[in-house]
């Protein structure tokens, strides 16, 4: 029996969906497309009636993955601003939800190393952060909001891909608080 073009549409989403989560959690490398499959329920043999290749779901799981970052980030800011979105970011629930998080501090190394499609994918997801931050971060006299949203989003990324790599507890959260403090404080000094 042939599914319908919508069931085929939300079979389609839902691996996209549980891509964009086991690449964060385990790596594009890290995952398998029987793995992948796996995770959303469904049987390898299935992935290339959806997919062309691999970087195809990687490049539609980058999207979904900012989707949800940019999502989270818009909503705590609507209420709290730069700090709040900061402050969300650099949490330890952000560190310690890899299949939830940030796609450039889980993958950035390898997203690197992608395909043009998923570098234009991952360029097009940072700028809308970038542009995110800007809007909630005040200018400085020698910075734009632009200037101070880019070095707040490496140093963000840094601080959580750090947070992650340490084996030390205590250390990984100071490395989080420290990035928090430091971004909150200059973002003040601006005001």
């Amino acid at each position: 029996m042939r599914k319908s073009r919508q069931e085929t549409s939300e079979t389609r989403q839902r691996i996209v969906e549980a891509a964009s989560a086991e690449f964060r959690k385990s790596g594009i490398d890290g995952t398998g497309l029987s793995g992948l499959m796996a995770s959303a329920g469904l049987t390898h043999g299935g992935f290339y009636r959806h997919f062309e290749s691999k970087d195809q779901v990687v490049a539609e799981a980058c999207g979904v993955a900012v989707d949800h970052l940019v999502a989270e980030l818009t909503e705590v800011a609507a209420d709290g601003g730069f700090a709040a979105a900061v402050g969300l970011y650099l949490s330890t629930h952000h560190r310690d939800s890899l299949e939830q998080s940030c796609p450039y501090a889980a993958l950035g190394s390898e997203l690197a190393r992608g395909s043009e499609p998923i570098k234009a994918v991952a360029t097009q997801g940072l700028e809308r952060v970038i542009e995110l931050l800007a809007g909630q971060s005040e200018s400085g006299e020698n910075e734009s909001p632009r200037a101070r949203a880019l070095a707040a989003m490496c140093t963000m990324m840094g601080a959580l891909t750090l947070s992650r790599m340490v084996s030390n507890p205590g250390f990984s959260t100071e490395i989080l608080q420290t990035a928090l403090d430091h971004l909150t404080r200059a973002e003040r000094a601006t005001e």
